[in-house]
């Protein structure tokens, strides 16, 4: 089953992506959300393409779209729904970074059981479900098996790019060895699940559908999320909103990682 919803919207994530790049070449328009946060035309058209293709590939399945939430249309999260974000990093794409991507993932029972992540700009796709296993695909070349690795005695903790806070420099120090890599949107998840990267710490607010796609991705490469209190990170919560998580490649190394609870940032601003 979540093989073949892989193989079915594949197709539709790449032309999502085909779209948002159209879109960027031509020019970038933006606006204000009601919350203050960009949004452009690549959003809103890879969306109702993306929906589309959910709805065509699993009749009847909740479909949960970040722009339709934004537009006031909201369902109650259920056992098993679908979360899109169109284009996650629109602050990046819109300042011509590379860091954004598609995403598209499955929940069940408050579980990312299945994820696609495109990272437009490269054409590198990564896909994964549970039981499934997880790849990453480069354009139109092969398929390539991803997983994990052992963390070593110096890893690499992925931070964000553009929402770099004093509680993530803080857990970052509290790491011996620690080498700091930072990166943008759920492409984060996808370096812990290729094996290119420890960890991810997040305190800033994120929405479900910010990470929904390459928790499921990780998780299907043998990683693990949490919440600050050591409970695994479920989704289907209230508005859909996520509070701090630890994204972990090898789930042997939490022990040996400082609890998000016990960080105690800095009170400088952050940048």
């Amino acid at each position: 089953m979540h093989s073949r919803l892989i193989d079915a919207l594949a197709p539709a994530v790449r032309e999502a992506g085909e779209l948002v790049e159209r879109i960027r070449l031509a020019g970038i328009v933006s606006r204000d959300k009601a919350d203050a946060s960009p949004v452009t035309e690549a959003d809103e058209q890879a969306e109702v393409l993306l929906t589309a293709a959910i709805a065509a590939a699993d009749p009847g399945a909740l479909i949960v779209g970040e722009e339709a939430c934004a537009a006031g249309i909201r369902p109650d999260p259920c056992a098993r729904f679908w979360l899109i974000d169109p284009v996650d990093g629109t602050k990046d794409f819109i300042a011509g970074g590379p860091d954004y991507s598609v995403n598209v993932a499955l929940i069940d029972g408050g579980v990312p059981v299945l994820g696609l992540v495109l990272a437009p700009r490269s054409g590198t796709l990564w896909a994964g479900a549970l039981g499934v296993g997880a790849y990453r695909q480069v354009v139109s070349g092969p398929r390539e098996p991803i997983a994990t690795r052992a963390m070593g005695a110096a890893p690499v903790v992925v931070t964000s790019r553009s929402h770099l806070d004093d509680a993530t420099r803080a857990y970052c120090a509290a790491i011996p060895n620690a080498q700091t890599q930072p990166s943008g949107s759920s492409l984060k998840f996808c370096l812990l699940a290729e094996g290119s990267a420890d960890v991810y710490p997040r305190f800033g607010p994120t929405s479900e559908w910010d990470t929904a796609a390459g928790d499921a991705v990780l998780r299907a490469a043998g990683g693990i999320v949490r919440h600050p209190d050591g409970r695994v990170f479920g989704y289907g919560k209230p508005e859909f909103l996520n509070g701090p998580f630890l994204a972990v490649g090898d789930p042997s190394a939490v022990e040996k990682l400082p609890p998000l609870m016990d960080i105690q940032p800095r009170s400088s601003p952050s940048s």
